[in-house]
């Protein structure tokens, strides 16, 4: 008995996600796509129906050889929503995204962050922005939190983080999320900026590409004018976020640098300081961090970079440039593939990223769905009844 429950668990998981995956299907095509026996499918929907999680929609065209047109399947947008946090040293930037991803809530406010009162101002900030929620009349189904700095997500841990003065291990997972009453999610900024690629982008199917996320930090304290610029890159292999032996893959350092400069670049403190006052600084800075992408382009021959951050108001000054550089870093001929986009999110590209990433686990990981299903009656755990539920919900599954 206990195995039809988990079989039956998780095909109703598998089938979320494929009407997630692709927007607007059928029972017909949800069949095909995942093997499944039509029978089985019409016996999840009507219950998926029920809860209120899909809806009905319009009716397709019939096939070729005509019959009954097929009523189409989509999400219900209203159904839920989750919450993106990025903890900047100055600043925190707060995203409410629905389940297709539609911005329905933001916030910024200025506040002092760091390792010494990480844990307080995040619990802070998630029950401001929880209680400002209500007013949307959406439930809450988890919160992804982005962080400058190696975050190993598996384990729940930020390792290190230079901008939040983190110098030891924080174990995020026993100081935050198990004792949170909703699943929550660390993640390194520029990987969550990856992960938000991915589902935003999910009918695309992205397979190989880099996000690039940039950040002028507002600095006043001189002796870390170093770290005027912020850099880190989410690599995208096959589909999934790579995070290497260490979790420290996309931590960025120009292979321009020497050992005179502190901060990422072969930039001079006094220039760093002075980098988006100075149009000549800021093309040279340009120029560095192209020639370091395009490296990484064709090395491993990505076919999108997106560019997201404080960059984006310079669209029109790096995009030339970056095409350029990948183009002129290519041995052979016949030209280069890669499309350069823009996440468009400004300043809120990483908490937008981080809901994304709660976006894709809900859709993909069970313990998640599971997890969530206990809060907000009615997603797969519900419908198929589960054994009692784990302890503790499991952090950052890739």
């Amino acid at each position: 008995m206990a195995k039809l429950k988990s079989a039956r668990f998780i095909n109703s998981s598998r089938v979320l996600r494929d009407i997630w995956i692709h927007k607007e299907t059928s029972r017909i095509q949800i069949a095909r796509n995942l093997g499944l026996d039509k029978s089985t499918i019409s016996s999840i929907i009507p219950e998926l129906l029920r809860i209120g999680i899909v809806h009905e929609t319009t009716e397709g065209e019939a096939g070729p050889q005509g019959g009954r047109k097929p009523v189409l399947i989509t999400l219900n947008r209203s159904y839920g929503c989750v919450v993106g946090i990025e903890m900047r040293p100055e600043s925190y930037n707060a995203v409410a995204v629905d389940l297709e991803g539609s911005v329905i809530y933001s916030k910024f406010e200025l506040a002092q962050v760091s390792g010494a009162n990480f844990r307080e101002v995040l619990l802070e900030v998630a029950n401001r922005v929880r209680e400002e929620l209500k007013r949307t009349g959406v439930p809450l189904l988890g919160l992804g939190v982005g962080v400058a700095g190696v975050v190993d997500p598996q384990h729940g841990l930020i390792k290190y983080s230079i901008p939040l003065q983190m110098t030891e291990s924080f174990d995020f997972r026993s100081a935050v999320a198990e004792g949170y009453d909703l699943p929550i999610f660390v993640e390194n900024d520029a990987n969550a900026c990856a992960w938000g690629e991915l589902a935003f982008h999910r009918d695309k199917r992205l397979r190989n590409f880099l996000f690039v996320l940039v950040e002028f930090r507002d600095l006043h304290d001189q002796g870390r004018i170093y770290e005027r610029t912020g850099v880190g890159m989410g690599i995208v292999i096959g589909g999934r976020v790579h995070y290497g032996r260490d979790f420290s893959a996309g931590e960025f350092r120009s292979v321009f640098r020497t050992p005179a400069n502190k901060g990422q670049f072969s930039l001079s403190e006094e220039d760093s300081f002075r980098l988006e006052e100075d149009p000549a600084v800021l093309a040279r800075f340009f120029r560095e961090l192209s020639r370091n992408i395009a490296m990484l382009v064709n090395t491993f021959n990505l076919d999108h970079v997106f560019l997201g951050g404080d960059i984006e108001r310079y669209e029109g000054e790096i995009q030339p440039v970056l095409a350029e550089e990948i183009q002129f870093n290519w041995p052979y001929p016949g030209g280069v593939h890669c499309a350069v986009r823009f996440s468009s999110l400004g300043e809120k590209a990483v908490a937008y990223g981080a809901a994304g990433m709660v976006l894709h686990r809900l859709f993909a990981d069970l313990d998640i769905a599971e997890s969530i299903g206990r809060v907000v009656p009615g997603l797969p755990a519900a419908l198929a009844m589960v054994d009692p539920p784990r302890a503790a919900v499991r952090i950052g599954a890739s």
